[in-house]
């Protein structure tokens, strides 16, 4: 009887350009090493970065107190004009959480990652997207937590498995009044060849507030 290896990983974007058969780390395209860094600080705790070489341009916001990137930050290639977009946040360390890339202006949907949260019919409306890639996607669960933003209680936990709609996964949450949503959106992957299987774990954390 024949064994299947298991391996488990987090999917890490990466984008190919085929003529030059090179690969393109997205999320090295923000180490502030590789650029000419101009900094202007705009109070006690945020730092504007603009960063520069002969390949790209990026820009986006440090904390000074925990060193870490925050909010979304934009990185340009000079060379066909793309731009991509990484959304940091800050969880016990810094994250990666959403990744947005853009051709001659346009969303490229099938390779960003990333999600749309709308306020309709007493709740939010959630789509998720993940990049296309050689791996089928299982399973996308989105687990979460409602709170009343203005008592700053939590009123419900939950667990949802959402459903393909076209180039994405959705879910609706029911909310009541001043409550807003957070969770993590999980797709688990998997990817099979010969003897072994592939398994990958990909997320996003979430946040819909009522405007």
């Amino acid at each position: 009887m024949k064994n299947n290896k298991i391996f488990f990983f987090l999917f890490i974007l990466i984008l190919f350009n085929c003529k030059k058969e090179d690969k393109i780390n997205i999320l090295e395209l923000t180490d502030l090493n590789k650029y000419k860094i101009s900094e202007i600080k705009t109070n006690d705790s945020i730092v504007k970065i603009n960063g520069d070489n002969k390949d790209y341009s990026l820009k986006g916001t440090i904390n000074s107190h925990n060193h870490s990137k925050q909010d979304w930050w934009i990185v340009k290639n000079k060379s066909n004009g793309e731009e991509y977009k990484i959304e940091y946040i800050f969880l016990d360390k810094q994250i990666e959480n959403q990744i947005k890339i853009y051709k001659k202006g346009m969303l490229y949907k099938s390779a960003s990652k990333f999600y749309t949260a709308s306020f309709e019919n007493n709740g939010f409306n959630f789509n998720f997207y993940f990049p296309i890639s050689k791996f089928k996607t299982r399973d996308i669960n989105f687990d979460y937590t409602v709170s009343d933003t203005i008592k700053r209680i939590i009123t419900k936990q939950g667990k949802l498995d959402c459903k393909k709609d076209k180039d994405h996964y959705s879910c609706f949450v029911p909310v009541g009044q001043n409550e807003g949503v957070i969770g993590i959106v999980t797709n688990f992957s998997n990817f099979k060849e010969k003897d072994s299987v592939t398994l990958a774990v990909d997320r996003m954390f979430v946040e819909a507030l009522k405007k």
